[in-house]
């Protein structure tokens, strides 16, 4: 019987029969380094260029970039962060994700006091909201002493106590103005907007137009139906430029999973993307199988890419031939289907796309919506968006409706041949 030590050799020993020191994916680039995502960030070259040209200019600039869930935002908002702090001077480049229950002016202060560690004003907001400060927040009370003459004055120190800036809007107008007496540019980032319900986005972005109109430049990434005509029109004007993240094409999905394995590769050991080992452990076959499965979305490759990884070194194959692909999918399956959680609602709902394959407004019936006590199509979205988060399904980037399909990491049930 092998111990925990013996069965920890072995899994270290498939490793190193394929090259790799771990599991190279990831679901989230939040997980990622800056140093990592350098070496893994691809594509976006004419999304890139678009920012940078703006950027370039002097009038500060609100850009919202757009996509479905698993698209890459937070990898390209990260990456021009990035950039940003490494080739533009005199600019303060911040990233914050948007918490639940968290308002755009509050997620643009944290940012921002976040970024300057030596400002007292700044770590005192920090510190007034809970947030770890890079110093102490203290409360000085003087108290002069009576009687004798000479007596001194009394000076005790307490810690700030924490609550909320009553108003963080101004609270960020102010540290602004501090900020700007040592930069240039003051760039926000503000990610994660889809994990909130559209129309409260819609309705936060409207309420909030005096924060994105003021000196700062922002950017923010949601969901393509947080975005509608009278928020890009003259009316609100919020935005200079919308930007839409679109699926990636074969060969940038194949840059990207060399560059995966490249990362956890020995430096001597590492491939160009031309080379016929690029993508070992996977064969040429199986590596295309898997780009062409993730449907250029960077989160399903990563996802399905580690679960396939996850099988074969269960089954202790040398290498990723098509059983093993093949298997690792179906492992995808089981594992996502198996998540806890689920509701007997979302259960059935997800068992209907499966069917279906396209569930919309015109192919769900009166029937189906009645078995979870709904009445209307557009009642059951928060069911389907919950699906579409947890990777068992997909929305289509359709125009004319609201459709959701199986995620690539479901297989698909096979019909019963007719009779």
């Amino acid at each position: 019987m092998s111990t925990p030590d013996d069965l920890w050799a072995q899994a270290g020993d498939i490793f190193d029969a394929w090259g790799l020191s771990e599991i190279p994916f990831t679901e989230s680039a939040v997980e990622l380094g800056q140093k990592q995502l350098r070496q893994l960030f691809t594509g976006r070259e004419n999304e890139l260029r678009q920012v940078f040209n703006l950027v370039r200019g002097r009038e500060r600039k609100r850009i919202f970039v757009y996509g479905w869930v698993g698209i890459g935002k937070t990898a390209f908002l990260r990456e021009i962060i990035g950039v940003l702090e490494r080739k533009a001077p005199k600019t303060l480049a911040s990233y914050i994700s948007l918490l639940p229950g968290m308002d755009l002016s509050t997620a643009a202060l944290i940012g921002l006091a976040r970024k300057l560690p030596k400002d007292d004003y700044a770590q005192h907001l920090l510190t007034q909201m809970g947030l770890p400060a890079s110093q102490r927040a203290v409360e000085k009370k003087t108290t002069v002493k009576a009687g004798l003459s000479g007596s001194g004055v009394e000076t005790t120190e307490e810690t700030s106590p924490f609550s909320r800036p009553l108003y963080p809007a101004a609270s960020f107008e102010a540290l602004l103005d501090r900020a700007y007496q040592k930069f240039d540019r003051i760039v926000i980032g503000i990610d994660d907007l889809e994990k909130r319900n559209p129309d409260l986005i819609r309705q936060m972005l409207r309420d909030e137009q005096g924060l994105l109109k003021s000196n700062a430049w922002f950017f923010l990434t949601g969901h393509p139906a947080t975005i509608t005509h009278d928020i890009l029109a003259r009316e609100l004007g919020l935005f200079d430029l919308a930007l839409e993240l679109k699926p990636l094409d074969q060969t940038t999905s194949y840059r990207m999973l060399v560059n995966y394995l490249n990362s956890v590769r020995p430096k001597e050991k590492q491939r160009d993307y031309d080379e016929l080992q690029a993508v070992w452990p996977f064969t040429q076959d199986t590596a295309r199988e898997l780009c062409a499965r993730s449907e250029g979305i960077p989160r399903m490759l990563n996802r399905l890419g580690s679960y396939v990884l996850l099988k074969a070194a269960e089954l202790g194959a040398p290498m990723i031939t098509p059983d093993v692909f093949q298997a690792g999918v179906e492992f995808a399956d089981q594992q996502l289907r198996g998540q806890s959680g689920l509701t007997i609602e979302e259960m059935y709902i997800l068992e209907l796309v499966l069917d279906k394959g396209v569930l919309s407004d015109e192919s769900v019936t009166l029937e189906e919506l009645d078995k979870v006590r709904t009445k209307e199509f557009r009642e059951i979205l928060p069911i389907l968006d919950n699906l579409v988060q947890r990777d068992l399904l997909k929305r289509l980037p359709s125009e004319r409706a609201t459709e959701y399909a199986p995620s690539p990491l479901v297989r698909i049930p096979k019909s019963d041949p007719p009779v």
